[in-house]
């Protein structure tokens, strides 16, 4: 279970800055709260969960999920209800197949203060940039000799908070403390020239 809650700013409203995509294919592991970028390698441009190598890429433009892909309401966004492989054009699209789910996600550049446990690290300082690392969580940004994009900035450390979705007991109840931090958004792209 991903936790993502935007404390501050445009959302929801008709200012956020949004987009909804589909998963790609084969894609696992997206929760509320990851961190996705468009992928455009295919027919269609679909969500990727992002990584290390987004963390460097400036034209790596990234996304907060707010939905899981396992999610029903994802799911019968996509193409999870259909029963067979579709390549038709019509009402589902072109080129999709059954059992693609599709998200929403809000843009790191939207200016909004979020809690997420989409996080590497237990221990962050206030104040500390963070980047995208494995598995579309934030992880804290270094410097290196081609830099890294900064995604966001830290405004509290890593407290607990109750969650009433947070999983208590397996198939029997919802409803309990999870670990949050708290950061804000401040895109700024790595524009140091790619060898």
């Amino acid at each position: 279970m991903g936790w993502f809650n935007v404390l501050k700013g445009a959302y929801p409203s008709l200012q956020q800055i949004d987009q909804v995509l589909d998963v790609k294919s084969g894609e696992t592991g997206l929760v509320r709260g990851t961190l996705m970028y468009v992928d455009h390698s295919g027919a269609r441009a679909v969500y990727a969960v992002a990584g290390v190598t987004q963390s460097t890429d400036p034209t790596a433009y990234l996304y907060f999920a707010l939905i899981p892909q396992d999610n029903l309401t994802a799911g019968m966004a996509g193409t999870m209800g259909l029963e067979a492989d579709i390549n038709v054009v019509g009402v589902h699209g072109y080129g999709l197949t059954a059992g693609t789910a599709r998200v929403n996600g809000l843009a790191v550049g939207m200016p909004m203060e979020f809690e997420t446990t989409e996080y590497a690290a237990d221990t962050y300082d206030v104040g500390e940039l963070l980047t995208v690392g494995a598995n579309g969580k934030l992880v804290a940004l270094t410097l290196s000799t081609h830099g890294q994009n900064c995604v966001a900035q830290v405004t509290r450390p890593v407290d607990s908070k109750w969650v009433n979705n947070a999983i208590a007991v397996t198939g029997r109840r919802t409803g309990a403390n999870v670990n949050v931090l708290t950061a804000r958004t401040l895109w700024v792209p790595n524009m140091i020239a790619r060898v």
